[in-house]
């Protein structure tokens, strides 16, 4: 018997004599209708199985994070001659505490094991600490960045980095002695003037960008620095002893005590613009292996003559290739510990009125520069407290944030829509696949 059916708009002929023909037949005519009886459900088990993996990966997700953080705020003892930070854990740590940059060298990383408490000590001499001398209020600043992993090898979401800093104030002691006389005396009255607060910025392009974080290699950018006073035409200021660092002790010298550049191909003559404001464009540069530059200067803050201007470096053109690098580390910090450095040693008489400031700039490989950066990663937004010192604040112009419940309610919220829309497209395919 022969028959014929209608396969995409294409008649076919049977013959169940012919078993060649038969077979064949049948695989198509089979085929066909499996397709149109068999692809509703087909299709609705592969989204539930994909449902079921999104609902595992996000189970997964929230099993990401280690069970541990840091409870409270760190304990941070400001001593003689180091720092000491201490931070609390929710539960027994298992990790590394350590100074940015420095996790490799010895004395700058504290391993813990089992202990609710975790912290490491850091001498004023080693592991990057900065010292900066202020004088308004006067004193001088310690600061370090320590961070807190609680995973053995890697870092985490949990993981927490902070800006440790102490100030030894500089204590001017008054003696003084009782007189009795009898004669009528002049009353004595005194205004104290504060000194100006100073500080160092890496700008954008020009001396009005805006600070920044994350810089090519080659990229312009203008160092200025600037010293703020409640005066006008008091004081006068002048940046000198420049130096910049990678973090682990490798120093080249910038700008000699005087205040003249070393190497015009890193840092050429400064000008100043005002009394108390100096800059200069230069352009980005990296160590060979070292991503972050640590950039210091000292700034002579002097009485301004009346009727005169401000006394400036003499310096002439500076030669390519003169900067002076220094190397410490090793034995010469090993003997520094030895010589016991204490920070509250009282200033020499030339260094009376000197301030130090400081900053540090991220850079990135000559490989890595061809993507353009996002201002929010590129800028960073600065604020100053009340000492002048600048605050780092991290900035994200486009993006959402929100807390885990919210995040579930929103996750939850497109899931029924998600299954919504895939219940009316199965119903319109049945429907469709009826009528014909």
């Amino acid at each position: 018997m022969t028959t014929t059916r209608k396969y995409n708009n294409k008649y076919i002929n049977n013959n169940n004599n012919n078993n060649n023909n038969n077979s064949n037949s049948n695989r198509i005519y089979y085929c066909y209708y499996q397709y149109r009886y068999f692809h509703p459900s087909f299709l609705t088990d592969i989204i539930m199985l994909r449902l079921i993996s999104v609902l595992l990966f996000i189970t997964a997700v929230n099993a990401i994070p280690v069970d541990n953080g840091v409870e409270g705020e760190p304990e941070i003892e400001c001593g003689p001659t180091s720092i000491t930070v201490n931070f609390n854990t929710r539960n027994p740590f298992e990790g590394h505490v350590y100074v940015k940059g420095l996790y490799d060298q010895a004395g700058c990383r504290n391993d813990e094991g089992g202990r609710q408490v975790a912290g490491i000590e850091l001498p004023f001499d080693s592991c990057n600490v900065a010292r900066t001398r202020s004088l308004n209020p006067r004193g001088i600043f310690v600061t370090s960045v320590v961070v807190i992993s609680f995973h053995p090898l890697f870092v985490t979401k949990v993981d927490r980095a902070y800006r440790i800093q102490c100030f030894y104030m500089e204590a001017d002691k008054t003696v003084s002695a009782q007189l009795e006389v009898s004669e009528m005396t002049t009353a004595f009255a005194t205004q104290i003037v504060p000194m100006p607060v100073c500080r160092y910025e890496i700008l954008d392009g020009g001396p009005s960008g805006q600070p920044v974080q994350f810089a090519t290699i080659g990229q312009p950018v203008y160092h200025k620095w600037t010293c703020d006073s409640e005066t006008v035409d008091t004081f006068c200021a002048v940046v000198h002893s420049c130096f910049v660092d990678d973090g682990n002790g490798d120093k080249v010298e910038l700008l000699n005590a005087d205040g003249c550049a070393l190497d015009k191909y890193l840092l050429n003559n400064l000008e100043y613009p005002t009394d108390l404001m100096a800059g200069q464009e230069a352009h980005v540069y990296k160590y060979a292996d070292r991503s972050q530059l640590f950039y210091q200067c000292q700034i002579s803050i002097t009485i301004k003559e009346p009727n005169s201007e401000c006394a400036r470096p003499q310096c002439a053109e500076p030669q390519g290739f003169g900067a002076v690098r220094s190397r410490n580390g090793g034995a010469a910090a090993a003997s520094r510990q030895v010589a016991a450095f204490r920070v509250l040693k009282k200033r020499d008489v030339r260094d009376e009125n000197v301030v130090d400031v400081r900053t540090d700039l991220n850079t990135l490989d000559i490989n890595e520069e061809f993507t353009p950066l996002p201002d929010a990663l590129r800028h960073r937004s600065v604020e100053h407290h009340e000492y002048g010192h600048p605050v780092i604040v991290s900035t994200m112009n486009q993006g959402i944030c929100m807390s885990l419940t919210g995040f579930t309610f929103v996750g939850m919220l497109a899931f029924a829509i998600f299954v919504v829309a895939i219940v009316v497209a199965l119903t319109l395919l049945r429907s469709n696949s009826g009528k014909h």
